[in-house]
């Protein structure tokens, strides 16, 4: 029972989407092919039903964009069904638009893709409530339910074992708690004693753990993080209760349980990054862009070789995904061997070797143009985290022990820190910019990068770059 119990908890979310992009295929190719054409006698050559093949590429993609093939078991049914009615009534809406603009397509009628529809929007929906209610029901019966060990036995402890078991999905399953030095209280003396920190890692590894909550009275940042430093590399997920700053200031991912808030901190890859739909926009977008772009590039390097002496591009060795050395390009804004006497530093404002072209390229960030190529060839994104050079992410480590989390993702273009706050000249900027890429890295998703990117045009538009 157990050894199942640990199967299903850590079976992987990505079958259970992948189990739905496969049937909404299904229901996909039976509504067209007999709801459809063979009800209206439709010849299968027209391009009435090449049309409806486009479509159902579409429902995927978009499908995979608003987290439609989301595998937790924990999905609400009803918000998921009003999601994709919105969602298919709106690309249904697209796509009546799209026949009536057509000449060529002859005697279409409205109500054929109103029925497509009606019958495709139902039987997914039907799909999903299926799926889900075998999951709650699994759940319901103990299998896939999280065994969670509580780190800290005071009164804010106590407060979240009462939460967790009263998950009206009966999602967890608290199996004890584990003593922290500085904690004298005993609140969980219902719970198991399962030892204290100083056992922590063999308590995980003799116990049937998926989560961990820490959720100590007294919130020691310092004490946290080398919990965590313990905890990291084990196959659990770490959560934290959070102080108030952190929930209302929105620098932290929390998910809500039973009103609980709870910080996810390991990192788990989101929908929009493991499917591939992120990196094949990546792909189209950049190739699109570097081949537009062609002219404008040519006259930016004449202007820059007339200008200064020296190379019209600039490469410089990054640290990208997974830790990986890369090359990245730039045009070149400053003088030539520009750090040959001050070592590697970073650039500040009004700083002496940017050439007065640089200025003016860096001020609308035309300067990362040529980082399209590195999205094309895949060491980058056109959002995410910026890339840091190894001299400088080696003494970034030291300070910030969870550094290292930004190689989880591919490093972009332009991010979440750079548009709230792109100032990098002290500690403190570099580490309220570290708070944005963790929260960029808790919350990737489509509707942020493209919060992102239209944030990022408002910026190079008004000449606020650096």
């Amino acid at each position: 029972m157990e050894i199942l119990n640990q199967i299903l908890v850590r079976f992987p979310k990505w079958i259970v989407s992948w189990v739905l992009v496969v049937i909404d295929a299904m229901i996909g190719y039976y509504v067209i092919n007999f709801i459809i054409i063979d009800t209206y006698n439709i010849p299968t050559g027209h391009s009435f039903f090449s049309i409806f093949i486009v479509l159902q590429i579409f429902w995927c993609c978009f499908f995979w964009a608003t987290n439609l093939y989301n595998g937790d078991a924990e999905v609400s049914r009803f918000a998921e069904t009003e999601t994709l009615i919105k969602l298919t009534f709106f690309i249904m809406t697209v796509g009546i638009f799209l026949l009536g603009v057509d000449v060529n397509l002859g005697p279409i009628k409205s109500q054929y893709i109103i029925r497509y529809w009606i019958s495709f929007s139902l039987l997914t929906v039907l799909n999903r409530w299926i799926i889900r209610s075998i999951q709650k029901l699994l759940l319901k019966k103990g299998f896939g339910q999280h065994n969670v060990v509580i780190i800290g036995s005071g009164e804010r402890s106590a407060y979240v074992i009462d939460k967790l078991l009263g998950h009206r999905q009966q999602l967890y399953r608290v199996i004890g708690f584990i003593k922290t030095y500085n904690e004298v209280k005993n609140e969980t003396k219902k719970l198991k004693y399962l030892g204290d920190e100083k056992n922590l890692k063999d308590i995980i590894a003799k116990n049937p753990v998926s989560d961990i909550v820490i959720a100590l009275d007294n919130m020691d940042h310092q004490h946290i993080m080398r919990l965590i430093s313990i905890i990291n590399g084990a196959p659990v997920s770490i959560k934290i209760v959070p102080d108030l700053y952190e929930v209302i200031s929105g620098l932290a991912r929390t998910e809500q349980i039973s009103g609980l808030p709870l910080i996810e901190v390991n990192f788990q890859e989101s929908t929009w990054s493991s499917s591939g739909m992120k990196r094949l926009l990546d792909f189209i977008i950049s190739l699109v862009a570097i081949i537009s772009l062609v002219p404008f590039s040519i006259l930016i390097g004449i202007i820059i070789k007339l200008t200064s002496k020296g190379p019209i591009i600039y490469s410089q060795e990054r640290l990208g995904y997974n830790g990986l050395p890369y090359k990245i390009y730039k045009f070149r804004s400053m003088v030539v061997d520009a750090e040959d006497e001050s070592g590697p530093v970073w650039a500040l404002d009004n700083d002496p070797r940017i050439t007065p072209v640089g200025k003016i390229l860096r001020k609308y960030r035309i300067d990362e143009l040529p980082q399209l190529i590195n999205v094309f060839l895949g060491q980058m994104s056109l959002i995410g985290p910026r890339p840091e050079r190894p001299y400088f992410i080696e003494k970034l480590k030291e300070k910030f022990p969870l550094y290292e989390r930004r190689f989880r993702v591919r490093p972009g273009i332009t991010g979440w820190s750079q548009i709230k706050h792109p100032s990098d000249l002290e500690e403190e900027d570099v580490r309220q910019k570290l708070r944005y890429d963790f929260y960029y890295i808790e919350n990737l998703s489509f509707n942020l990068d493209l919060k992102i990117l239209i944030s990022t045009i408002v910026v190079v538009l008004s000449g606020k770059g650096r």
